[in-house]
C-alpha cells in the first residue's frame, strides 16, 4: 500500500513464511506491506534488495534510505523508553500528589519537545525533498513537536514534497488550529441534535454559561474514558455557568442514541455527519474537548482526565 494514496498498488504469495515483491519504480514512495493486523512492515519503495521483518514492523535494511527509516524507528523507541523512565521517576518522587506530578511532566515534555524538534531538523538534512523526508512526517518525531516548528519544517520543502496529498493535509490542519488556537474565537459547528433537529455550537454561546466541547464518537475507547469525567463537571456545575455538549464525529448518526444510553451521556449533541468540525478545528484525532469561556473565545485545548477536571475546577472557582 502506498502511504500517499492509500492505494494497494502490489500483491504476492506467502510460501514458506517468505514472500517476495519484484520490478522497477522511477519514484521512490513510502509504503506498507500488510498480511493482517499485527503482520506488518513499512517501508521506502526503491529500487534495491529490499528486506523487511513483518514482526519488527519498521526495520526496513537494503537501501540507504530504508537503513534510514530503521534508525529512525530506534530513536523513537529511544525517546519513547525516556519519557517513560522519566515519568516512573516523577512518580515515584511525588507519590500521591498529583499536581505535582502533573507540574515537572509538562515541564520535561516542553524540553523534550525542543530536543525532539532539534532532532527532527537533523533528520530533515538532505531529505527536504525525498521519500525519507516524506515518512519522517508519519514519525513521533514530527508528531510530537508544535505546530509552529512543523510549519516551519514545512517551509524547507522541495516541490515534490510539497505537492503531496499528506502534506497539503497536514498544512490545512496547522492552519485550522491556528485560527482556532487558544485566545482565538470559536467557530461555529452545524449539525443535528439526538433527535434529528437541527442545531448549531451558536445556540449554546452568549448564553452567560462556559462552555465544554467534546468530540467524540461510539467506537473510540479513549472518548468513552473520558466520559465520566464529563459527567463529573456537568453534575457539580450545569447550575453554576457551565455547558457540556458533545459533537459527534467520524460515527454513524444512528449509533448515537445508543451510544449515549449505554455510556450514560445526558449533555446536549451535535451530530456533525459530514465531519466539518475536525477540519475546521484541526483535530486529527478524539477525544478533543475545547474549553470556550461565555463570550466564545477558546480559553483551553485538548482537555483530558484529570488535567481537565482541575482546569475547569480553577475556573468555575473563581467566577
Amino acid at each position: 500500500m502506498r502511504y500517499d494514496d492509500n492505494r494497494y498498488i502490489d500483491s504476492t504469495v506467502i510460501e514458506k513464511n517468505q514472500f517476495t515483491f519484484k520490478g522497477q519504480v522511477d519514484t521512490a514512495s513510502y509504503c506498507r506491506i500488510d498480511v493482517d493486523r499485527d503482520a506488518y512492515a513499512n517501508f521506502i519503495l526503491e529500487n534495491g534488495d529490499i528486506r523487511v521483518d513483518l514482526q519488527k514492523h519498521n526495520q526496513p535494511s537494503g537501501t540507504l534510505l530504508n537503513d534510514k527509516v530503521a534508525q529512525l524507528a530506534l530513536a523513537e523507541d529511544s525517546v519513547s523508553e525516556l519519557i517513560a523512565r522519566r515519568s516512573q521517576e516523577i512518580k515515584e518522587q511525588c507519590g500521591n500528589d498529583e499536581q505535582a506530578f502533573d507540574c515537572q511532566m509538562k515541564e520535561f515534555i516542553r524540553q523534550q519537545r525542543e530536543s525532539i524538534a532539534n532532532k527532527c531538523a537533523d533528520f530533515y538534512e538532505g531529505h527536504w525533498d525525498d521519500a525519507f523526508g516524506y515518512a519522517l512526517l508519519y514519525s513521533e518525531f514530527f508528531d510530537f513537536i508544535p505546530p509552529v516548528q512543523q510549519k516551519a519544517l514545512l517551509a524547507k520543502f522541495g516541490n515534490w514534497l510539497k505537492s503531496t496529498r499528506t502534506v497539503q493535509k497536514i498544512s490545512k490542519r496547522i492552519e485550522a488550529q491556528e485560527k482556532t488556537a487558544e485566545g482565538m474565537p470559536y467557530t461555529d459547528i452545524t449539525g443535528t441534535d439526538a433527535e434529528g433537529k437541527p442545531v448549531a455550537l451558536s445556540n449554546f454561546m452568549g448564553k452567560g454559561n462556559y462552555v465544554l466541547m467534546d468530540m467524540w464518537a461510539s467506537w473510540c475507547g479513549p472518548c468513552k474514558r473520558e466520559i465520566p469525567n464529563l459527567a463529573k463537571l456537568q453534575n457539580q456545575y450545569k447550575d453554576k455557568g457551565l455547558t457540556v455538549i458533545g459533537i459527534f464525529v467520524w460515527d454513524k448518526e444512528e449509533n448515537l442514541k445508543k451510544a449515549m444510553d449505554s455510556e450514560g451521556v445526558t449533555w446536549p449533541q451535535i451530530v456533525d455527519s459530514e465531519n466539518k468540525s475536525a477540519h475546521v478545528y484541526g483535530v486529527d484525532g478524539i477525544p478533543h474537548i475545547i474549553l470556550f469561556s461565555p463570550d466564545g473565545t477558546i480559553l483551553k485545548r485538548n482537555l483530558r482526565g484529570d488535567t481537565m477536571i482541575k482546569t475547569v475546577e480553577e475556573i468555575m472557582n473563581r467566577k
